[in-house]
């Protein structure tokens, strides 16, 4: 083989390499971990204590139709406020592939949120 295709060959794996390293190395978080998603937890503790990177998947679990976890925006965030949510999950096993840069999740029943059951991630 050529010195050229070799060169050329290592070039290619190594670009392939570089552009899924999220993939490779997305991992499944359980949020609240043994505690899932509920009320009573502190979500924003557990989240410093946790590195999200682009790729992992947040899974949020709970009893159906007991919570649910709406995807929102900072001051909707702030505001415990659903009205125009991005995204609303109910399945009680719901898994969110996360992006780069900071998303907000909050539960929408009651005084949930009001109460502590929101979490903000920031993903590397």
């Amino acid at each position: 083989m050529s010195h050229k295709v070799i060169f050329w060959a290592l070039v290619i794996a190594v670009a392939a390499v570089a552009i899924t390293p999220s993939a490779v190395l997305a991992t499944k978080i359980t949020v609240g971990g043994d505690k899932g998603w509920t009320k009573g937890f502190d979500y924003q503790g557990w989240a410093q204590g946790t590195k999200f990177h682009a790729g992992d998947k947040l899974f949020f679990t709970y009893p159906k139709g007991v919570h649910n976890v709406y995807k929102v925006n900072q001051k909707q965030f702030q505001n415990c406020d659903i009205t125009s949510a991005t995204k609303k999950y109910t399945s009680g096993g719901d898994t969110i592939t996360l992006k780069r840069g900071t998303s907000w999740f909050i539960c929408g029943v009651g005084d949930h949120c009001k109460n502590g059951q929101k979490l903000v991630v920031n993903v590397k």
